[in-house]
């Protein structure tokens, strides 16, 4: 564990960060901490705002205005479903290369974080037809509702993540996010991931509780998908360790956590551990990085022991 931050109220109440001698020199108040799934939720915050801006319809808006998803099984699907890792794509795509259909994306491990848009859709989607809604947990989902939200709000992206970041959240460091330097925006260069310092992370969690309690149009949203979250069910068997727990996916958050029974817990979760927990209804807020989990000798309890 690098960091633990526990907030509750307005202030808080917990904050330790790796000592000097065990990993100090590397991390501090102003080191960008990176996590790719963590971006699922923030991607799904952008969206929010997006659509509260007007620059896309809803949850239930089909995305069959963007061609560079033309012919393939992602082409005139609700958003809702790509934000509940409900597309139907469980056939062409596994989170950890460990798809049974023998398909080349399975089989070459290929890494379309790194690829643009158009390149993946062009090697690995064109005339794919849609399985039944299933929760498949993946982040090329993630990486097509980010490039999807650029390309509808156009030359207004960077405006609008500074109304959500630096006006709204009030981050104090840059908040920065990947991009694929060698393709063009038009064919899809952003990239599912997210650098952020530890209090920053909390700010913008801080954001997203402040939106459901105040309940604007962004809180709106928030509340929506929390109705619309769906069971993970069998399936969650397939999804990488650091994010079982929760028993439900909604709106690229996870949700429904064991020991918090009826409470309203939107929960972030990245490779090695990292984990955001926001109880929006009693002001409390878990933001935890670090860089192991998945070794047995190294797991720690769950992050929601506070909440």
């Amino acid at each position: 564990i690098l960091s633990y931050l526990y907030f509750q109220g307005d202030h808080v109440l917990i904050d330790e960060i790796s000592p000097k001698d065990r990993l100090g020199e590397f991390i501090n108040n102003e080191t960008q901490l990176m996590s790719m799934s963590m971006n699922k939720s923030v991607t799904s915050y952008i969206l929010g705002h997006a659509i509260c801006d007007g620059y896309i319809g809803g949850v239930d808006t089909r995305i069959n205005d963007w061609p560079l998803l033309s012919s393939s099984l992602y082409e005139n699907q609700k958003l809702i479903d790509l934000l509940n890792m409900r597309a139907g794509d469980q056939k062409y795509i596994s989170e950890w290369g460990q798809n049974t259909t023998g398909h080349p994306l399975a089989d070459l491990q290929y890494e379309y974080e790194v690829n643009s848009i158009s390149t993946t859709m062009n090697f690995f989607f064109k005339d794919t037809v849609k399985s039944k809604s299933t929760y498949n947990y993946n982040g090329f989902v993630t990486q097509l509702l980010f490039n999807y939200i650029k390309h509808k709000t156009g030359a207004d992206f960077q405006k609008l993540l500074d109304k959500i970041f630096k006006d709204k959240a009030k981050i104090k460091h840059s908040v920065y996010f990947g991009k694929d330097g060698g393709s063009p925006e038009h064919r899809g260069n952003g990239h599912p991931m997210i650098r952020a310092t530890r209090f920053d992370y909390l700010r913008i969690s801080k954001a997203i509780m402040d939106d459901y309690q105040n309940d604007t149009c962004v809180g709106k949203y928030l509340k929506e998908i929390h109705k619309r979250r769906m069971p993970k069910g069998h399936r969650v068997k397939d999804e990488p360790s650091f994010n079982v727990g929760s028993s439900s996916y909604g709106g690229q958050f996870h949700m429904d956590y064991p020991g918090l029974k009826n409470r309203i817990v939107f929960g972030m979760g990245g490779y090695g551990g990292n984990k955001i927990l926001i109880d929006v209804e009693n002001s409390r807020i878990v933001v935890l990085n670090s860089l192991h989990y998945n070794n047995k000798r190294f797991k720690y309890r769950a992050a929601y022991d506070n909440l």
